[in-house]
């Protein structure tokens, strides 16, 4: 603060001492601009100069915590080395209207912090003068809505969200839930005034069943809860915020609750195995295959130890009745 006072202190003492003749005067009194778009400011100066070489111009922002230089020419050469960090690479000098008696400074990339005092002296052979203006770079803020449609069952609940890019806290803003879809006066579905819901201009087919979420707000969220819903509350509704002159519309679709559907799924649902009683089924499935191989293998055991004894029999059978013929001979 004690450097700005400074500042303005030179500025003074410097416009008391001009001997000269040399006025400056800007070119407009008051700059709007967006934040990342650029600005040109302009001032003019005479009487013109007759070589640029005998220039001295000095511009800088002064706002209520310090002054950054913006722009230093010496003997008509720009001195970027001592611009200040803030404006490094921002500032463009337009050389060729100099001579004709105007500077041009475009700004490039504009930043919320540049907004401020601008103020600008040019020395010439023909004496010192200084003129000022003011710089005000806004935020671009965009309000987006969910974009797929809201589909909800009657007699539940819905949320309605929207957020705002960049995000800030919308606590002291007014906040508008319309019906946009109804086209009539008293079409609110909620209404957020002075860090307050109000509830006197709202619809009577939305009293008691619309709830915003304060917390949100902070985080430049927008969250409408509306319970026990009917078939009336399908259609468009609108998110507005004035104090950013910019909206967005949701679109809510409530169906009506089949009880007969719920009820046929719900069986189907309990009657169908899940995974674990499918594992189940496998292991059993597996045992009983292997019980009945155990079982087959048994049988084929016994039918070919049965074969096999037979086969014996007949062998040995007829090995005695060679050794009877043997013996009558």
């Amino acid at each position: 603060m004690e450097e700005t006072l400074c500042v303005f202190l030179l500025i003074s003492q410097l416009s008391v001492a001009v001997s000269g003749t040399l006025v400056v005067n800007v070119a407009q009194t008051f700059y709007q601009a967006e934040e990342n778009h650029h600005i040109t400011l302009e001032w003019t100066f005479t009487p013109k100069t007759l070589s640029s070489s005998n220039i001295y111009i000095l511009c800088q922002q002064i706002t209520d915590q310090r002054a950054s230089r913006l722009f230093h020419l010496h003997e008509g050469v720009e001195v970027s080395e001592s611009q200040d960090e803030q404006f490094s690479g921002r500032v463009q000098f337009d050389k060729d209207v100099l001579r004709e008696g105007r500077l041009r400074l475009d700004v490039s990339r504009l930043r919320t912090e540049d907004s401020g005092l601008y103020l600008c002296e040019v020395n010439t052979e023909s004496g010192s003068s200084s003129d000022k203006c003011r710089l005000s770079v806004t935020v671009i803020h965009q309000l987006t809505c969910q974009t797929e449609p809201n589909q909800a069952e009657e007699g539940g609940d819905v949320s309605l969200q929207c957020r705002l890019d960049p995000s800030v806290d919308l606590r002291r803003e007014t906040l508008e839930f319309t019906r946009a879809d109804l086209n009539r006066e008293d079409d609110v579905v909620h209404l957020y005034r002075h860090e307050k819901d109000q509830t006197d201009p709202q619809m009577d087919q939305y009293r008691d069943r619309t709830t915003l979420i304060h917390e949100d707000l902070i985080r430049g969220i927008i969250s409408l809860n509306i319970s026990s819903l009917t078939l009336t509350d399908s259609g468009l509704y609108r998110c507005y915020v004035p104090g950013l002159a910019d909206s967005c519309t949701i679109t809510l679709t409530v169906v009506k609750k089949d009880k007969d559907n719920r009820t046929n799924t719900t069986i189907i649902e309990s009657e169908k195995p899940g995974p674990k009683e499918e594992k189940d089924v496998d292991v059993i499935v597996v045992a009983v295959l292997a019980v009945l191989l155990f079982i087959l293998g048994l049988i084929i055991g016994v039918l070919v130890k049965h074969r096999n004894l037979s086969i014996c029999q007949r062998r040995e059978g007829g090995g005695d009745q060679g050794r009877e013929l043997a013996d009558v001979d």
